[in-house]
C-alpha cells in the first residue's frame, strides 16, 4: 500500500507478540464490462467503518458456510472434482457477495442456460431480494430457490489468489475471479458496505490511484495493472485466463 493512504484505509496491525492469525477464505469478484477500446470494470469505497474502510475495491466478502455446502447445491455439479467443497464454496461465495454488494445475479436456470432479465418488474423484484439479504431477512441461498435457479459458475474465470500478509490483524486467503456483466443488469452500490460506485477503465484508475485521489490495496492495484493490458473482454478471458475454474492453479 503506498504510504500516502495509510491514514485513509482502515486495517488494524497485528500483534507482534501474538502467532499471525490464519487467513479466512474469502473471494472477489471483477465485474466486467466493453467500453470502445477499453475495459471497464466495477469497483465499489468500502464504508469507512468497515474493514479497508475508505478503500476502492471489486465486489467480494467472506466464504460462508452455506456457501461451502448446501442442501440445494448438493447435486449441482460446480466442479469436476466434487469432493473439493472449499473450491465449491469459493465460487458460490463470489457470486453471492458480486449481488449482495452490487445487485448484479450469475446465475442459471435448471436447464442450465443463463438467468436473463428482461422487464423492469424482474429487476425491481431483484433489488428487492437483494434488500431482504442485506437486512438478514433472507438468505442468498432461499432467494435461489425461490427463483428455482442456481449460482452460475461457469460464468466465472479464475484470475488470482492473495493472502493477508501476517502484519495485518484480520487475514484473508481471496481467490479473484473475472465475469462478463450479463445483459439488463446494472451494478450499483448496496449503501452499507459500499457507499460509492463507479465503472471505471484500469488505466483511469490507476492514474487516479497515483494522484492520490483513489485508494487503493496491493491486490487491487495488481489486477488492475494486468487488465490495462487487454482492449476488450472477450481478449482478456480467452488469451490469457484459458485456465478456467477447472484448472489447476484453481
Amino acid at each position: 500500500m503506498d504510504n500516502n493512504y495509510l491514514h485513509e484505509i482502515q486495517t488494524e496491525a497485528a500483534d507482534q507478540n501474538e502467532a499471525p492469525s490464519i487467513p479466512i477464505h474469502a473471494a472477489t469478484l471483477l465485474l466486467l464490462r466493453d467500453n470502445l477500446n477499453t475495459i471497464e470494470v466495477f469497483m465499489i469505497k468500502r464504508a469507512a467503518a468497515s474493514n479497508f474502510g475508505n478503500a476502492w475495491v471489486f465486489p467480494g466478502g467472506k466464504v460462508d458456510k452455506q456457501d461451502i455446502k448446501d442442501e440445494y447445491l448438493s447435486n449441482l455439479k460446480l466442479l469436476n472434482d466434487e469432493s473439493d467443497e472449499i473450491k465449491n464454496g469459493y465460487l458460490v461465495a463470489a457470486i453471492r457477495e458480486c449481488f449482495e454488494e452490487c445487485g448484479v445475479l450469475l446465475a442459471n436456470n435448471k436447464l442450465g442456460k443463463l438467468f436473463k432479465i428482461s422487464e423492469n418488474q424482474e429487476i425491481n423484484n431483484l433489488q428487492n431480494f437483494q434488500k431482504k439479504i442485506n437486512n438478514k431477512e433472507l438468505s442468498f441461498i432461499d432467494m435461489l430457490k425461490q427463483l428455482n435457479i442456481f449460482p452460475a459458475i461457469d460464468t466465472l474465470n479464475y484470475f488470482s489468489h492473495w493472502i493477508t500478509p501476517e502484519t495485518e490483524k484480520k487475514r484473508y486467503s481471496t481467490k479473484f475471479f473475472l465475469a462478463n456483466l450479463p445483459k439488463n443488469q446494472k451494478a450499483l452500490h448496496d449503501g452499507f458496505e459500499g457507499v460509492e460506485s463507479l465503472w471505471i477503465s484500469p488505466d483511469k484508475a490507476l492514474k487516479l490511484y497515483k494522484s492520490g485521489k483513489f485508494p487503493i490495496i496491493f491486490p487491487t492495484i495488481k489486477s488492475l495493472e494486468t487488465l490495462r493490458e487487454f482492449t476488450s473482454t472477450k481478449e482478456l478471458l480467452k488469451t490469457t485466463f484459458k485456465k478456467n475454474i477447472n484448472g489447476k492453479e484453481f
